[in-house]
């Protein structure tokens, strides 16, 4: 269950679509217990974006761990992942791994990433299972999701038709 974790690893996608919609306060919300963020994931944001998220997060006291001991076997894990899934950038092996190693859920839009995720037992979550737990716990009401769900699609979040529908009904009151 991705949600029984009180922790979670972010790829690039779910940082920044809930970063420029300006509720990142929910995922450190829905992961008391920490937030993990690889340089990787911030770099790759500066590059595409042009954004420094690592200061605005700071601004924002969104505090977040960044690994940095892994070990043989998780570069070793990190090379194989890379080698059945070739497009994976590094940035979204890293995610994986880490979520792995921290036993923590692994937040991504990415269908290889879910894949690998499944295959590991890795729990995973995107970013309509986040605003639907969100929901759950009395974090936002339906309407507000509905706000943030077209805020993402404006932005240019790829969602299919039918998940999109499917949701929206889950959430009108």
């Amino acid at each position: 269950m991705p949600f029984s974790n009180s922790q979670a690893s972010l790829d690039t996608n779910i940082l920044y679509y809930f970063h420029v919609v300006g509720r990142l306060d929910l995922i450190w919300a829905l992961f008391p217990e920490g937030v993990w963020i690889d340089p990787a994931v911030l770099q790759e944001i500066r590059e595409e974006f042009g954004a420094d998220l690592e200061i605005h997060l700071k601004e924002q006291g969104f505090v977040f761990q960044t690994e940095r001991q892994f070990k043989d076997k998780h570069y070793l894990e990190m090379a194989e992942i890379k080698a059945r899934r070739r497009g994976l950038k590094h940035a979204d092996i890293v995610t994986i791994v880490v979520a792995g190693k921290q036993g923590a859920t692994c937040l991504s839009a990415d269908d290889p990433v879910r894949k690998t995720c499944d295959e590991r037992q890795i729990p995973f979550a995107r970013h309509l299972g986040c605003l639907d737990e969100a929901i759950r716990r009395g974090l936002l009401c339906g309407d507000e999701a509905l706000v943030i769900l077209d805020l993402f699609l404006d932005e240019g979040l790829y969602l299919s038709g039918s998940l999109v529908d499917d949701f929206r009904k889950s959430w009108k009151s």
